[in-house]
């Protein structure tokens, strides 16, 4: 697949603030993804309270581009001393086997402070598909013809469609945009590539509005917020998909600064009514250790790497 794409960086950016801590330096916190998507959406509902948790102004940026290498790239330049850190997507786990002239290295570069929240996948169309069955069946039809979009190469909402390609024995047409918003959005609305795969979170509004329908869902069990939406695992036993969201940092964080961002993270999204909006929208509460999340990125690279292998994505 030759796939040719502009990088780009672009800032949007919120401060949340205590009125006691005024002259206290800001913890900046790099979002590697658009404004809108899931991620971004995580990441300025927990600021505030991670921000209230500390004690300390905190403020929210986004760097956008390049299946969130620009973004990580920053985070790993700056300096470790726990003014600038990043909540990041699961593309972390495999844009080293996507692009191999990083600036950074994904495990040496980084220290993992936490797992925040997982989710897993619903597949929802914005076309006529009554259901999953009606998009398999379609597939076989026509090879190749029937198309998803993802929000960037080597994202999870790239990798799982190819992924339900081999097992359903189909061939699916991947349509990657840059970030989860603004033109794949609206192209998702309009109907232009058949279906996409995300947190239920990003889709939630615009399926409740009836612009979008859900056809499948990537949990073994079925969603409690979609009850009567099917697996994806009901027809294909053992698939999974999901995604996930966690904070790093510069590598040579403090032990000290680590832990103490981790529980005050953890505190925040167990606090109400922040816990409630997350798992309403589909999240499931993770408030791992470093080392778990750690873990946890190195077993998505190696459940990843044989597809990207197999569809020769290193370096589109």
């Amino acid at each position: 697949m030759n796939i040719i794409f502009k990088t780009f960086a672009a800032a949007s950016v919120i401060a949340f603030s205590c009125s006691a801590s005024a002259q206290v330096p800001a913890i900046n916190i790099i979002v590697p993804s658009t404004v809108g998507g899931s991620t971004d959406k995580v990441a300025r509902l927990v600021a505030p309270e991670f921000s209230k948790e500390l004690g300390v102004p905190v403020v929210v940026i986004n760097r956008p581009g390049a299946s969130g290498t620009i973004g990580a790239a920053a985070i790993a330049k700056a300096k470790p001393d726990g003014q600038t850190i990043g909540i990041t997507f699961d593309s972390q786990a495999t844009n080293h086997l996507m692009f191999k002239n990083l600036s950074y290295d994904t495990f040496k570069s980084f220290e993992y402070v936490t797992l925040l929240v997982s989710s897993p996948h619903l597949l929802v169309t914005g076309k006529d598909y009554k259901n999953f069955k009606e998009l398999i069946d379609a597939a076989k039809v026509a090879p190749d013809r029937i198309s998803f979009g993802s929000t960037g190469l080597g994202t999870s909402n790239h990798l799982y469609p190819l992924m339900l390609g081999q097992e359903a024995g189909v061939s699916f047409l991947p349509v990657p945009y840059q970030g989860g918003s603004g033109t794949y959005l609206a192209d998702m609305l309009a109907g232009r590539f058949d279906f996409s795969s995300g947190s239920p979170a990003f889709f939630i509004s615009q399926i409740q509005a009836g612009k979008l329908r859900p056809l499948a869902t990537g949990g073994l069990k079925r969603s409690a917020m979609f009850p009567d939406v099917p697996t994806i695992a009901e027809s294909y036993p053992g698939f999974e998909a999901s995604s996930w969201i966690g904070v790093i940092a510069p590598a040579g964080l403090s032990k000290e600064i680590s832990e103490k961002y981790r529980l005050a993270f953890k505190k925040a999204i167990e606090s109400d009514p922040l816990k409630t909006r997350l798992l309403d929208e589909g999240f499931v509460l993770e408030g791992s250790t470093g080392q778990e999340f750690m873990e946890m990125v190195r077993k998505s690279s190696d459940k990843f790497k044989k597809i990207i292998d197999e569809y020769k994505l290193a370096d589109q």
